[in-house]
């Protein structure tokens, strides 16, 4: 059946008008029935500037349109991505598998099919590759297919074309004449978000290359030994690591020629059967299938008479290794357990985090059962200098949603590893005393065929060298919610060199769409003025949350649960923001498949009394896409510096994107902030775990919103320093003790703490941070140890002095002696200078045999040589 009608409608970037209202799509069938026999659907188009917001319910006009056989017109201008949808109303029964088929553009010349999407049916996914989606539609509902033109190659005049909507053998032709107008949008129309020509970012593959980032190096191979910056892996014949090497120095600050192994024995995949034996497995060929400068991928098989083990793995230049393990049972087979352990070096296993421990010394055992009530699937063992974080999955793995929203969107249980809740992973000493991670999954029946993957990635850390120059001398001012204007002025008051953006604000009143047409050009006057004063400036922008205030919004809200998680809707309650449900606007307009977010009220400026309403996203999507292709403008148009990146659905191929477009801009950089997620909302996981994937293409974390920070120091060094991952860090409000924080080398930022730690940034720059080395505590090198187990003293190594920075974890009073072992250095006198830092500490004689030291409090001391 087909049916072929043409719609006449002058479009302009305007609201429409329309003199009949809205009717629910049931009425309109019984108004319409006659017309309507024979027909299982109604297509219809519509501007971009009326989207259809609703599922049961199409205005009048519209029906009768479309029975009148009408057509549709629209002006463009050349060289613009065009946009505008068709409605499909499934009639009285579903519809499945939607399709709608476009011709060529006829006019001037020939704009291909090709340059036409919808972008309902498919595109590019956040991997840069092809996808095709299928529709279906609900009987009654009305479904939004938003299409676009690319008029890159338009004339001025008029081109002429058809969308065939098709359903079965049904049919509806709709014919399109679009005017191209005599004008040229240089940007394709980017720079209009009301156009909505945005919504091709959802199809962007920018920055999907084989580039390396900044400060690293291409992969080497050595045989089966793969190197890459700071650290090798070298795979055994079965393809699995064999050794795992560090060639940071304990420092992180340089890298050494021999390194140290943080694995040196080789990763044992057991198999054993109900009756204790074990399966010998037998590789074949191992096969390098795939080396660029940015990876290198290889393969084995590895057989037995009762089942193979296909081992696939890929390494990149950061130091992510990605492993899939196939299991093909060939016969019936009765298992105890299938386990992966991995032995440790004693100093390559001194710290872990994950799995339900937070950050800090490894306690062993540990034993830790699946569960996806918790979001845990990731573990991190090493030193400070070296070590390894493992995350178990297989093919069902969906990343989950994180923050208060975990419950909405949990981990999938493997089932491999996880094995209905029988697996789990031990951390013990083996039999030869190495500190080990076992993985295992339990007891099975295995018959003839069935496949079971065994996937799991490897971080191997620190992900970069730690950079002086970052950790001490850039100083940011953040403000969340303030008045920008007074940014500036606030930065250059305290020495700042880096001012964050917050959204909430007026220059950016909604999360996560800084680039709204009505601020894009005080951004730019913004960042000007900034630049103009020699400082930076970055942007809040995130993946995770999306406000409803952003033009794209029903489009992507018409992507069916792609783009939008599709929640409970109205039914959704969280404890923290809606504990009582969703507000309002989104009872009343999105009724289903969502998750009420952040929301906020705008106090001050033009947007004032406006509502910010937002809701949450699903990971690794084609958002991604958008968000890149949105940082990328903002970089080029607006000139921002980077971004600040606030609990992120990013993933770890999506963030190395991000770097690459961040790299366009001089020193563009880009800081991690998590709230606390080790809570019941959350699922219990370590937030710099959670991220950890992330921080080969970040510059700073801060990390622990909403934590206590009254802890241990081996929690500050392994959850908030940054220090075993290469990374500077910095404390947040409630963490603020400047005396602990100075044994990492960390401060507060300036603007988000009532006691800015402007005079330590004096002190940095008066002593020169940005060339010491700084050996810690935690180094055997260290040449400065306290007496008092509660102390913990860390060294700033300069060419004629020595920096030591002690803190009291105590609540008394501590009285300790400092040791100091500096002949190493050549030193055979010193002085003893207690600097004055304001508001730190006052200037004052000190004897290194007895230093008070005031409850949670310390003193930095200068060892001057002579």
């Amino acid at each position: 059946m087909k049916t072929r009608w043409i719609v006449i409608l002058f479009v302009g970037l305007g609201k429409m008008v329309y003199s009949q209202g809205v009717v629910g799509t049931a009425e309109a069938f019984l108004k319409e029935e006659n017309k309507l026999k024979g027909k299982s659907f109604l297509a219809f188009p519509e501007a971009r500037e009326n989207p259809l917001r609703r599922y049961d319910s199409v205005e009048e006009n519209k029906i009768q349109a479309a029975l009148r056989e009408e057509t549709f017109r629209a002006k463009a201008s050349k060289n613009e991505i065009f946009v505008f949808q068709i409605g499909v109303w499934a009639l009285k029964e579903n519809l499945n598998d939607v399709k709608i088929i476009f011709s060529d553009w006829e006019g001037s010349n020939t704009i291909s099919s090709k340059k036409t999407t919808c972008y309902n049916l498919g595109g590019i996914d956040f991997m840069g590759n092809a996808f095709v989606k299928k529709v279906n539609i609900e009987a009654g509902r009305v479904q939004a297919f938003w299409i676009a033109v690319d008029l890159k190659e338009a004339l001025t005049g008029e081109y002429k074309g058809t969308a065939t909507v098709q359903v079965g053998e049904e049919k509806q032709e709709i014919s399109v004449v679009i005017q191209a107008e005599d004008r040229t949008e240089a940007e394709q129309g980017y720079d209009k978000g009301a156009r909505l020509s945005r919504l091709n970012w959802l199809n962007s593959s920018e920055a999907i290359n084989e580039d390396i980032t900044k400060g690293y190096i291409a992969v080497k191979a050595e045989g089966r030994k793969f190197s890459v910056l700071g650290r090798s892996l070298t795979a055994g014949s079965n393809g699995l690591p064999q050794e795992v090497r560090t060639y940071f120095n304990e420092s992180n600050q340089a890298l050494t020629e021999e390194g140290e192994p943080i694995v040196k024995e080789p990763f044992r995949f057991v198999i054993e059967k109900s009756n204790g034996q074990k399966i010998l497995l037998v590789p074949q060929k191992f096969t390098i299938t795939q080396q660029t400068p940015s990876r290198i991928a290889w393969k084995v098989l590895n057989t037995s008479p009762q089942v193979d083990l296909e081992c696939t793995a890929q390494m990149e230049y950061d130091g992510f290794v990605d492993y899939q393990l196939k299991l093909t049972a060939k016969t019936s087979l009765s298992v105890k357990d299938i386990r992966l352990e991995i032995p440790f070096e004693e100093d390559k296993a001194t710290y872990m985090m994950g799995l339900g421990h937070e950050g800090g010394v490894r306690t062993e055992p540990w034993n830790w059962k699946w569960d996806v009530a918790r979001n845990q699937d990731m573990l991190w063992t090493g030193g400070v200098n070296g070590g390894i974080r493992i995350k178990w999955k297989a093919e069902n793995y969906v990343r989950p949603l994180v923050n208060i929203y975990y419950e909405f969107g949990k981990l999938n249980l493997p089932p491999s590893w996880g094995n209905e809740g029988k697996g789990g992973v031990n951390v013990s000493k083996n039999d030869a005393g190495k500190p080990t991670v076992n993985s295992y999954s339990g007891e099975r029946a295995l018959k003839a065929g069935d496949e079971l993957n065994y996937n799991f990635e490897l971080l191997i850390t620190p992900v970069k060298l730690l950079d002086p120059v970052k950790k001490y001398n850039e100083r940011y001012y953040h403000r969340g919610g303030g008045e920008h204007k007074s940014y500036l002025d606030s930065a250059k008051k305290y020495g700042a060199n880096i001012i964050n953006i917050h959204h909430a604000e007026e220059i950016y009143p909604f999360i996560n769409y800084p680039y709204l047409d009505d601020n894009t050009q005080a951004i730019s006057a913004l960042t000007s003025q900034v630049h103009g004063a020699g400082k930076r400036i970055k942007f809040y922008y995130t993946t995770r949350e999306l406000t409803k205030n952003l033009p794209e919004f029903w489009a992507l809200y018409s992507l069916n649960g792609e783009v939008i998680f599709p929640g409970p809707g109205n039914a959704a309650r969280t404890e923290a923001l809606h504990p009582k449900g969703p507000g309002e606007w989104l009872i009343k307009n999105l009724r289903e498949k969502y998750i009420p977010a952040w929301y906020n009220t705008v106090n001050s400026g033009k947007f004032k009394g406006e509502l910010d309403i937002s809701v949450i996203t699903v990971p690794d999507s084609r958002m991604n896409n958008f968000y890149v292709a949105g940082l990328d403008w903002m970089t080029k148009h607006l000139k921002i510096d980077g971004v600040y990146i606030d609990d992120s659905a990013l993933d770890h191929f999506t963030m190395r994107r991000v770097r690459k477009i961040i790299e366009t801009r001089p020193e563009g950089r880009a800081d991690i902030h998590s709230w606390n997620h080790f809570c019941s909302w959350a699922g219990f996981a370590s937030c710099l775990n959670l991220y950890m994937d992330l921080l080969p293409y970040a510059d700073m974390v801060w990390i622990g919103e909403g934590r206590d920070y009254d802890r241990a120091p081996d929690h500050w060094l392994i959850e908030v320093s940054g220090i075993p991952f290469g990374l500077p860090g910095q404390m947040l409000e409630q963490g603020g003790n400047p005396w602990r924080g100075m044994v990492y080398g960390i401060t507060t930022r300036a603007g988000w703490t009532p006691n800015p730690p402007h005079h330590l940034w004096k002190f940095f720059d008066e002593y020169n941070f940005a060339s010491r080395e700084l050996i810690g505590y935690w180094s055997k090198d260290c040449p400065v140890i306290s007496s008092d187990k509660n102390t913990k003293a860390s060294a700033f190594i300069g060419p004629n002095d020595i920096v030591v920075a002690l803190a009291n974890w105590s609540d008394a009073e501590v009285f300790t002696e400092l040791k100091t072992e500096v002949s190493k250095w050549g030193w055979k006198n010193y002085e003893v200078i207690v600097p004055s830092i304001q508001d730190f500490q006052e200037t004052s004689p000190v004897s290194l045999e007895r230093i008070a030291l005031p409850a949670k409090k310390g003193i930095i001391l200068v060892l001057k040589k002579k």
